[in-house]
Order: C-alpha cells, then structure tokens, then sequence
C-alpha cells in the first residue's frame, strides 16, 4: 500500500453516529473531507489504488433502521447494511426473489461478501448489482434532512441526491417473468469486472435491459428495449444497437470493444432464447 495512504489512514477521525440524522448532520458540517461508509470495502479498493483516505469517516453501522429484511405481496425491502452474504443466504429473499440471491452469490469473493453491504454497492454507483436492481425497477429511499423514495434509475442521474444516505432498496416480486444475470471477468477477490448484463422478460411482453462493468456507472438499454418491442425485430439490426448504446470504456487489461462485444453476446443469447428466430 502506497505509504501516503497509510500514514493518512492512521489519521482518520472515525464518527458512529447511532441515527440517520445524527449521521447526515456530520457529513453536512465535515464536508468535503469526509466519507460514510458501513462495510468499507470499497474504502479499501481504493486505498489499495493510491487514493488518499478522506480525514473523517462515518460509520453508518450503528443505525438499526437501516436494518432488517421483511416482504409483502408484492415487494422485497432490504436494509442498506444487509450484507452480500445475508442477501444470498437469507431464506426470505431466496423464497421472493431468488434471481436477487443468486446474483450475490457471483459477486465478489465470499470473505469480500461477509464485509460489503447492499448500499454500499449501491451508493459507489458502480456496483455489480445495479443492473439487475435496474431491470427488477428497483426504488430506493434515502435520507436527506427527511426519508425519500425514488427510482434507482432516477438517483443514479439526479445530483440534488449526491449527499443522501441511501437507507434501503425496495424490490418488486418477479413471479412469472424471466430475469437474467450475467457477469463476466476476474471478480473472485478485489479486480473489476469485465461486464455485467441483466434483463428481465415482462408479463406483459416488455423487457428491461441493463448493464455495466466496474468503474462506470450502470445505465438500462432504452434503444435496445425498443428495438426488441418492434415487430419483426432483425436480430443482426438489435445487435448493433446493443454495441453503440453498451456504456463500456477500456481500462489497461482490455478494450471497450471487447467488453461490448461480450455483452452483446450474452444479451443476444438470452433474447433469442426468449423470442429470436
């Protein structure tokens, strides 16, 4: 570890505010030289990389109502400091909603997953979850001065949200419908992935299609939604939508030209098993 870094992080001011409030008040008065975290898994990713720690840290971890896991009819709620490993094992999310379980289960390394929170991964806005939250039209409701619920598409985007503490993700049930999750690359410790792709098949004949990779904020396929609702839809015409709207970049192991090619593989895959000729 680069020794700025560790000389830094031995500085750190650790605050454990035990309600929303208390921790939104002192990220308010500490900015812009402090961070909340939970897990802080990602904390160390970057550490790892050279980025200089903030000064002050506020652990969110003494805050029950970010807690706790419940369903109803037609939703899944789970608490922001849910971990990954809760997520895949916890029986009432693999009874509601198994496509969400089985998704946590490729991600990240298990030691990795015992540590990393469900907000966490989403609040980086980069996580490997978010496609799939994206097509299950996932709503979050977050704390900023009051408790907000909104789209997980419209907080990605919206900077009036930037400072909110993201409290827990609502999720509606999928019975009936197809959902699919894939994600490609080295991901078994702390290395990013190559590509995550997700969809889902509506009941009613729509689809949702979403993805992203590490580094890059996850996006839905709008285009390539609309392509696939066109009768008739030209499998070769839906292909190269899909490569000019996939938000891939390179990084120094590949190109974004192979990241878009893979995914546009597996996406076409998955919708000619679905509906292709």
């Amino acid at each position: 570890m680069n020794v700025q870094v560790t000389k830094a992080r031995m500085n750190i001011q650790l605050w454990r505010p035990a309600a929303l409030d208390e921790a939104y008040s002192l990220l308010e008065q500490l900015a812009p030289d402090v961070c909340a975290a939970s897990g802080s898994t990602l904390l160390q990713l970057q550490w790892d990389k050279g980025i200089l720690p903030k000064q002050h840290l506020v652990s969110l971890e003494g805050i029950n109502e970010m807690r706790g896991i419940s369903a109803s009819d037609t939703h899944l709620s789970i608490g922001a400091l849910t971990t990954l490993s809760e997520c895949r094992m916890n029986s009432l999310i693999k009874s509601a909603l198994g496509c969400f379980s089985d998704a946590a289960s490729a991600v990240a390394s298990p030691g990795i997953r015992s540590r990393a929170t469900i907000g966490g991964n989403i609040a980086s806005k980069i996580g490997d979850l978010i496609p799939l939250l994206l097509v299950l039209d996932a709503e979050l409701i977050v704390y900023q001065k009051e408790l907000i619920r909104l789209p997980l598409g419209e907080w990605l985007i919206d900077e009036d949200f930037e400072t909110a503490i993201v409290t827990r993700v609502i999720i509606p049930r999928t019975e009936g419908e197809r959902v699919f999750y894939r994600k490609l690359g080295r991901r078994q410790a702390f290395t990013g992935a190559v590509a995550v792709a997700a969809g889902r098949f509506l009941k009613d004949g729509a689809i949702r299609l979403a993805a992203g990779h590490a580094d890059i904020t996850p996006k839905r396929l709008l285009d390539s939604e609309a392509k696939w609702m066109t009768p008739g839809w030209d499998p070769h015409e839906l292909y190269k939508t899909l490569i000019h709207e996939l938000p891939f970049s390179e990084d120094a192991f590949m190109s974004a030209a192979y990241r878009k090619k893979a995914a546009a593989n597996i996406i076409m895959a998955e919708l000619m098993a679905e509906g292709g000729e």
